[in-house]
């Protein structure tokens, strides 16, 4: 099945303690990497959740955000401490003695004051810790969707080129059969002119060499038996289950290499036009394939 690492996916939660909206969205990378932006109060959920992903993803970059509001005042869990509140107080009242001046608390300014309130584990909330976890769940499920949907269709437009390039195979094929003796044919007539203009004689065994070592040369067969043998593979990785991004990065490459072989070889303005047209679909085939989980 073809999945696409680019998606988003969200899901919300609304009820009297408390409201959540869980948000994910991925694009393609080369290993699977999480970004969470969630309450730090929550992070000891982290491990937990991330285990929970890995099940539904191998391969991305994921930024994953909750929007967590709590209803009730007292599932915050917010604790003040008195200790060092007492302690503060102490030292102020004993440093207006000091100065020979009254001294009023006053209490309000205690709220101004962040380093003497703590915030306890939000996810300790009956009932929480199991609506984040179920409400992530289907978060992924609607990301997942989504990403099914991008992969059919990048699966559709590699397949589509593929039957490019196996006609541009055939069409490379057919131009291969003459070429050799053709290009015997042009270094033949420059030969004979130039030897005419020069009042020689051909040795035509001489010729007969070239001949075979142009052949050789120019011989691409190989080149165009293992093109045909990667567009096979290509097509058993579009038919089968599972990954399949990694293995037609690597088949294309090497298509990659064999037509460009032919290229270089070839001395053949026609063949040399049906390379290039090959390279620019096998490259767009790469840049769909990179989106492929």
């Amino acid at each position: 099945m073809a999945i696409s690492m680019t998606g988003f996916g969200s899901e919300n939660l609304n009820n009297e303690s408390w409201t959540l909206s869980w948000e994910i969205k991925s694009v393609n990378n080369r290993y699977l990497d999480i970004k969470w932006r969630i309450p730090h109060t929550l992070y000891f959920l982290q491990g937990k959740w991330e285990k929970i992903i890995r099940t539904a993803a191998s391969r991305g970059r994921l930024d994953i955000s909750l929007n967590l509001r709590i209803h009730d005042p007292d599932i915050l869990d917010i604790t003040f401490d008195r200790t060092m509140a007492q302690a503060m107080l102490s030292q102020l009242e004993q440093f207006a003695q000091e100065m020979g001046h009254d001294f009023t608390p006053d209490l309000n300014l205690f709220l101004r004051n962040p380093s003497l309130w703590q915030e306890g584990k939000a996810g300790g909330a009956s009932g929480l810790e199991d609506d984040l976890e179920t409400s992530l769940i289907k978060a992924l499920e609607s990301w997942n969707q989504a990403r099914k949907r991008e992969g059919r269709m990048l699966l559709e437009d590699i397949s589509q080129r593929l039957s490019r390039l196996e006609a541009l195979t055939e069409e490379l094929t057919d131009l291969v059969k003459d070429n050799a003796k053709e290009r015997f044919n042009e270094l033949r007539q420059r030969l004979a002119k130039f030897m005419d203009e020069m009042s020689l004689e051909a040795d035509e065994n001489r010729l007969l060499q070239e001949l075979a070592i142009m052949a050789d040369r120019l011989d691409v067969s190989e080149e165009i038996t293992r093109l045909r043998a990667h567009l096979q593979s290509m097509n058993k990785v579009l038919s089968s289950q599972g990954e399949m991004g990694r293995k037609l990065d690597f088949i294309l490459q090497e298509a990659f290499r064999e037509i460009n072989t032919c290229a270089n070889k070839c001395q053949n303005t026609d063949m040399s036009r049906v390379a290039v047209d090959f390279k620019a679909e096998l490259e767009k085939c790469r840049e769909q394939a990179q989106n492929l989980e």
